[in-house]
């Protein structure tokens, strides 16, 4: 397990700032991302005082650049990922569907879909030689 990494996206805030509250004290790296970095900021240091050794990295899923250039640039200790945890996501509008706003629609596809599968695919190549990888999708 040394040297294993866990990926957490949407870690400012909701199920991704949990999971890697409770994950901190497992003696694995941690590598936190979301789009608010003084909220990243602020989890790494908890993270840290119980333990952890933390990566945080600010970018939006939905950009692929983005997602790309951040894979690419993890330090050599954070690139052994074993668990992939897809949590960076977005509810817009209650609307009724006839009624809905087309622009939250595209925005939550955005999120959703295409940023889980950019991460994704940015990841999976650090995941292919890690025995018991897991990518978990939170949907």
């Amino acid at each position: 397990m040394e040297n294993e990494t866990l990926l957490i996206s949407g870690a400012s805030s909701g199920i991704g700032k949990s999971t890697a509250q409770l994950l901190a004290k497992t003696g694995r790296n941690l590598i936190i991302t979301g789009r608010r970095k003084e909220r990243l900021n602020e989890l790494a240091e908890q993270l840290r005082m119980a333990g952890a050794n933390v990566f945080v990295a600010e970018f939006d899923v939905r950009d692929k650049k983005q997602v790309q250039t951040f894979v690419s640039r993890l330090p050599e200790e954070f690139r052994r990922i074993r668990v992939l945890l897809n949590n960076a996501g977005l509810a817009a509008g209650l609307d009724f569907i006839q009624e809905g706003d087309t622009d939250d629609w595209d925005a939550m596809i955005d999120t959703n879909i295409r940023g889980l599968l950019y991460l994704t695919r940015a990841a999976l190549p650090l995941m292919m030689g890690v025995k018991g990888a897991q990518i978990i999708n939170v949907v």
